[in-house]
């Protein structure tokens, strides 16, 4: 038997209820906030990964799937959102600020482990020429209300800044004199971050480059007045919030385009070493890719993990499907499928098996289904002009007037 591959998932009916209602819930939210989606292209150029997530960073060095096509021309599957969403804003002249909300596959060539897939899907938004700190703190908030609204409630947001071109020279050279003596003791990946980028170094999960880390200089005592001015009304945006927040002087973010402010959002249910998102500022991005200078903001989730955390912590309430028609002869099962359409007419999900069966084993494919409600319809209902309703839950029968089944419908099942 042909087998996944590894680190791609298959998502099952009963997960694929749990993704539908995270995705219809993040829509519903993001959408108050004055955003709009936007899909660009799984397959794109190399360069833009080069030119934005950075040559420097794991992701463009370790993890891409890239590839040249029919044509020599150097191609990746996309590993993360941001770049293709500020390459369809250049390309395609749109007008700023803009407010856009994504989701899609990303896939990414690293060890599969808990909540870490080589394909994964990505919940994205990008607040695209908005400079104030509020743009921060509201995306922050938009995430918070989305994890309230779908009952994962455990999470706490870690917040940092990792300053600007202005600031972060006079702090690498401070932190390059303080590793002097420390070489040795790092990993052979900080060794080399050392050279082309001393600030991925904080991005490193090795213990013994934790250990040198903790007690290293940090980027925040180093903020020129603009970064920690924007800093600051950040956080004070956020003490005035009931969003629960903890400082990491060491959150740097795995990818070089980021500036000023960068988050991350845990999850108690899956380890406090495990983010189910993040993000952060990014305000030179636009014009390193080619366009106008436009001061952004953005964050993505990871579907995958949230699905996770969410069976993890067993907060989500299991839904039941709605609704069974069944029926107890081939007169009966005419009469169900004109109710069944007209059910559906009224926007009442509905299901019909059209294997005619007894209504004992009928009864069973409902609870097995997972039914919330069936309407049983036998020779009895027909000669009267009536169905007859069960609450699959309680168990409890109603008989209803043919004319009044779809409003009492609409009244207990509330669509």
């Amino acid at each position: 038997m042909t087998k996944r591959l590894k680190g791609m998932l298959d998502i099952l009916p009963e997960d694929g209820e749990i993704i539908n209602f995270i995705i219809s819930n993040f829509e519903k939210i993001v959408k108050l906030y004055g955003f709009s989606f936007i899909r660009t292209p799984i397959l794109e150029y190399a360069e833009l990964y080069y030119r934005s997530t950075g040559i420097t960073s794991d992701i463009v060095n370790k993890e891409m799937y890239t590839f040249y096509d029919k044509k020599e021309r150097l191609l990746s599957l996309r590993p993360e959102g941001t770049p293709g969403v500020i390459r369809a804003i250049i390309e395609n002249q749109l007008v700023l600020p803009q407010r856009l909300y994504y989701l899609g596959p990303m896939f990414r060539y690293e060890r599969p482990q808990k909540g870490r897939l080589r394909e994964h899907y990505q919940l994205g938004l990008e607040i695209v020429g908005e400079k104030s700190p509020y743009s921060d703190f509201e995306i922050i908030k938009i995430a918070n209300q989305f994890f309230s609204q779908i009952f994962l409630k455990d999470t706490t947001t870690l917040v940092n800044s990792i300053g600007c071109e202005k600031c972060r020279p006079k702090f690498k050279e401070v932190f390059l004199s303080y590793l002097k003596d420390k070489i040795e003791f790092l990993c052979p990946d900080c060794q080399e971050r050392k050279e082309k980028n001393p600030l991925r170094i904080f991005d490193c999960k090795n213990e013994k480059c934790q250990k040198i880390i903790k007690e290293s200089p940090k980027v925040k005592d180093f903020l020129c007045f603009e970064c920690k001015d924007h800093f600051d009304k950040f956080l004070s945006f956020l003490e005035k919030s009931n969003i629960k927040y903890k400082i990491d002087e060491n959150l740097v973010r795995g990818l070089d385009y980021y500036t000023k402010t960068t988050f991350e959002f845990i999850s108690e249910s899956l380890g406090e070493k495990i983010s189910i998102g993040g993000g952060g500022r990014y305000d030179n991005l636009m014009k390193e890719l080619g366009g106008n200078d436009a001061p952004s903001v953005g964050f993505a989730l990871g579907l995958e993990r949230i699905l996770f955390a969410l069976k993890e912590n067993k907060n989500l309430p299991k839904e039941k499907k709605t609704l069974m028609v069944i029926y107890d002869c081939e007169d009966s099962f005419y009469e169900a499928l004109k109710l069944v359409d007209l059910l559906r007419e009224n926007n009442i999900p509905s299901y019909i098996n059209p294997d005619l069966e007894s209504l004992k084993k009928q009864l069973k494919i409902a609870d097995k289904l997972n039914m919330k409600y069936v309407i049983i319809i036998g020779e009895r209902e027909r000669e009267k002009g009536s169905y007859l309703l069960r609450d699959m839950i309680s168990g409890k029968q109603e008989e209803i007037e043919k004319e009044k089944i779809i409003e009492k419908l609409k009244e207990v099942i509330n669509v």
